[in-house]
């Protein structure tokens, strides 16, 4: 695996409510067995997803500048680019909205892939090209007053569970740790 893990990051995210309901992941928060699994995985979750469901497509919902969220870690000021995406099952059936997050400056390699991904899953990206950093892995139960359940709950309907499990994590290039792309991943399942 190309990826490097960092348990602190030189340059952590920080926002005023960033702590809420996030927590380091495997700590607080005692999912159910069978998200344990999916939330605590390692490698790309898109693989994985392969591997238990078979192929899985990649829908764009939305890829442009913006705001973060609040409890992203940027201010809110700052313009990032945001890319939402359904990975979804072979029978369209939704298994994960991605929510990633990247500031529009400093540009670097990372502004340059996320340009160029289309219909592409940047963890199939991340995880297949050497020289990048994971850091900051959290988890969180999320409900429908978090902007991140709406998103998923858009997509799903009306059999959206009351709560939904996601984690996230920063990715750099180690060559560049001054840029960072936080992805968040909201399971649509368990």
């Amino acid at each position: 695996m190309a990826l490097h893990e960092q348990r602190r990051s030189q340059h952590p995210l920080r926002g005023a409510a960033r702590q809420r309901q996030w927590h380091p992941l495997g700590k607080v928060l005692a999912p159910p067995a069978v998200m344990r699994s999916w939330l605590l995985a390692r490698g790309s979750l898109t693989q994985k997803l392969q591997g238990a469901y078979g192929t899985i497509s990649v829908r764009v919902l939305q890829q442009q500048t913006g705001c973060a969220l609040l409890d992203e870690g940027y201010h809110y000021l700052m313009p990032v680019v945001v890319r939402d995406v359904v990975l979804a099952a072979a029978d369209q059936k939704p298994l994960v909205i991605a929510h990633s997050i990247l500031p529009l400056c400093p540009r670097g390699a990372l502004s340059l892939m996320l340009k160029g991904l289309g219909r592409q899953a940047l963890g199939s990206v991340l995880f297949t090209r050497p020289g990048f950093v994971r850091s900051q892995r959290e988890w969180a139960l999320l409900d429908r007053r978090d902007p991140l359940w709406q998103k998923a709950a858009a997509v799903i309907g009306s059999s959206t569970p009351p709560r939904l499990w996601a984690r996230r994590a920063v990715f750099s290039p180690l060559r560049m740790r001054t840029q960072a792309v936080q992805v968040t991943e909201v399971f649509c399942f368990g």
